[in-house]
């Protein structure tokens, strides 16, 4: 089976649905094409990658003109768009002009967020009930899913690659525990609340911090403030991520529901990555993180 994979956030773009998308193309061993956005970070060609000529994609005449003569070219047996939002929009047109049956992928808030604004719901709705099959990265964004696309949807799950995610020889030789966080710095990770914790604790610990996001300098004031020794690891390769890993005693990701539950932590990647390291994960109760765990 040919595979086109249409979606804004593929790597070199750091992101947990952007690692998602890539183990996902690694894990299937049919033909795969990806459609995605420019990346300046791109600075060699990419055998399965076509990139259109701005950063970000939208449902548009150039994109859908992008896309058309990628399946024109590729001959997919299928398409999937990696998130319901923005592009899966153009599904429906794309199968009236070539035929080519389409699915959908959700992860999570980019899907309660956008469906909770009235008229947006009703699109979302359409475009969902429109796709040919429909699948979430969790139960729980399963169930949100089928509520907007009043149909079923397919649980997949995820995995990580367990041949570079390896534990160490040997415990890592801190002179304090190392208790770390491996995230986007925006409140719904709750590394605010890893630092909290951490300065109630009766022995000392070194909180580290790895991502980049909007809350840095939050984050960074936040430590100063509670005395919590902590170390910022910002705008770190995905190919540290495993020594990284296997510096810590502890992983902690404290994730959080907000808005009233309309933004959530879909899946939780990062639990997965930690686990496979062999460090004992700790996760906040939002959305798919339990079941991830």
């Amino acid at each position: 089976m040919r595979l086109l994979l249409v979606t804004n956030d593929y790597p070199p773009k750091p992101g947990g649905i952007q690692m998602y998308l890539q183990n996902l193309v690694d894990a299937i061993d049919d033909p795969i094409l990806v459609v995605g956005p420019r990346d300046d970070r791109v600075t060699g060609p990419e055998d399965d990658v076509v990139r259109g000529h701005r950063t970000y994609m939208l449902p548009d005449r150039s994109t859908k003109e992008l896309v058309r003569s990628a399946v024109l070219d590729f001959e997919p047996d299928a398409v999937l768009f990696g998130a319901p939002h923005p592009l899966a929009q153009i599904g429906p047109w794309l199968r009236s002009e070539t035929g080519v049956p389409f699915g959908v992928l959700g992860h999570g808030a980019e899907l309660t967020l956008p469906g909770s604004v009235p008229g947006v719901r009703q699109l979302f709705g359409r475009t969902l009930a429109a796709a040919d099959v429909l699948f979430g990265t969790s139960r729980f964004t399963a169930r949100h899913m089928s509520g907007l696309a009043g149909k079923e949807v397919v649980t997949i799950g995820a995995g990580v690659e367990i041949d570079t995610f390896t534990p160490p020889a040997s415990p890592p030789d801190n002179d304090i525990p190392i208790v770390g966080c491996v995230s986007r710095f925006v409140p719904r990770k709750g590394q605010d609340r890893l630092l909290e914790a951490a300065a109630r604790l009766e022995r000392d610990v070194e909180v580290l911090l790895v991502g980049t996001g909007r809350t840095e300098e939050k984050l960074r004031s936040l430590a100063n403030k509670l005395g919590v020794r902590t170390r910022f690891a910002v705008d770190v390769p995905w190919s540290d991520l495993p020594d990284l890993y296997r510096s810590m005693d502890v992983f902690a990701m404290p994730c959080k529901s907000r808005w009233g539950g309309l933004e959530f932590e879909g899946l939780g990647l990062v639990f997965l990555e930690a686990a496979a390291t062999g460090l004992p994960v700790l996760a906040g109760d939002s959305g798919g993180s339990p079941e991830t765990v």
